[in-house]
């Protein structure tokens, strides 16, 4: 009998799509920080023009760069984290206790985090003072990086069940073939 993978392929489509966007949508936020906040640091030097209007993008480049940056690294599993407790219980029946029970609090505070983030995005009704941009737009970095962060947590959520493996598996390969990086806890 030959096992469908038709979903599993989807779902890791979806998955390396979601990478390049939030790699992209971050890296691109943080061009824009590095280049504007260079131009009004030479522009205090060299008064060539005014750059009144730079806050404003270097608060939406900022709040967007810091929420996709999260989401990437909670997609990938690269977060800062101790790790002492979960690896010390590793392979037992109180670790697999364990991550089950980290990863419904993280899918707790996500949620909570996500559904006031979205209050926040739809009762924000000041602009921005240049632009006139309104200030929603800066909001909806978190409920978007939040419900991207809330699916996440429910696959480590699934596979901490199934496999009985701590909070944030490092054995599931995010890419066919590849691993996730672990981060120094230096």
């Amino acid at each position: 009998m030959r096992k469908d993978t038709t979903g599993s392929t989807i779902l890791l489509k979806i998955d390396r799509g979601l990478a390049v966007v939030l790699r992209w949508g971050a890296t691109t936020c943080l061009v824009a920080l590095l280049v504007i906040i260079a131009a009004v640091v030479f522009v205090r030097f060299v008064p060539l023009a005014s750059m009144g209007w730079a806050d404003e993008i270097v608060e939406f480049a900022f709040a967007w760069m810091v929420f996709l940056c999260s989401a990437e690294l909670w997609r990938k599993r690269a977060h800062f984290r101790v790790e002492v407790v979960p690896d010390w219980l590793g392979g037992s029946r109180a670790g697999r206790i364990l991550g089950i029970l980290l990863n419904l609090l993280s899918l707790i505070f996500f949620v909570v985090f996500t559904v006031e983030g979205l209050r926040l995005s739809l009762q924000a009704t000041d602009r921005s003072p240049i632009f006139e941009y309104p200030k929603a737009l800066w909001y909806l970095s978190m409920p978007l990086s939040g419900a991207i962060m809330i699916a996440y947590t429910i696959r480590d959520l699934w596979v901490s069940i199934l496999r009985g493996q701590c909070s944030r598996p490092s054995s599931i390969p995010l890419e066919q073939g590849k691993e996730p990086s672990k981060p120094s806890t230096r």
